[in-house]
C-alpha cells in the first residue's frame, strides 16, 4: 500500500511541474540579432531611418528618385503586413542620400528576414 501512495505522489508532483513548463513549441517571432562591429553603426542608421528618426532631405532629388524608389517598393513588399501599414518607403525616394539607403536595406534585411540581390 505504501509504493502505491508513494508512486501515486510521484506521478501528481510531475503530472504539476510539467504543466508550469512550455511545450517548447513555436514562441512568436524573435527579434534577429544586432550584428556587431561596423555592421552595427549601418544597422541603427537603417533603423533611423526606418522609423523616420533622421533628417531626410525636403527637398525630392528628381535624378534619385527613380532608382530609389524601385528598391524602396521592393523593400515595402517584403514588409510584414502590420509593418506595412505603419510606414511607406516609397515616400523616401529621391530624399535618401545612398548611405541612408545601403543602411535601410540592410536594416530591413536584418531585421524582417529579407533576401536582397547583392549588387
Amino acid at each position: 500500500m505504501k509504493k502505491i501512495i508513494t508512486a501515486f505522489t510521484i506521478f501528481v508532483i510531475t503530472s504539476l511541474t510539467l504543466s508550469i513548463f512550455p511545450s517548447g513549441g513555436f514562441g512568436g517571432g524573435g527579434v534577429a540579432q544586432v550584428p556587431q562591429g561596423k555592421d552595427r553603426e549601418k544597422f541603427h542608421l537603417g533603423k533611423a531611418v526606418f522609423n523616420q528618426e533622421v533628417e531626410l532631405a525636403t527637398a525630392t532629388d528628381k535624378t534619385k528618385e527613380v532608382a530609389q524608389a524601385e528598391r524602396l517598393d521592393y523593400l515595402q513588399g517584403a514588409l510584414p503586413n502590420t509593418e506595412k501599414r505603419r510606414v511607406s518607403l516609397p515616400d523616401f525616394a529621391g530624399k535618401l542620400t545612398e548611405e541612408q539607403l545601403d543602411a535601410l536595406e540592410y536594416f530591413v534585411s536584418i531585421r524582417f528576414n529579407v533576401k536582397l540581390d547583392k549588387k
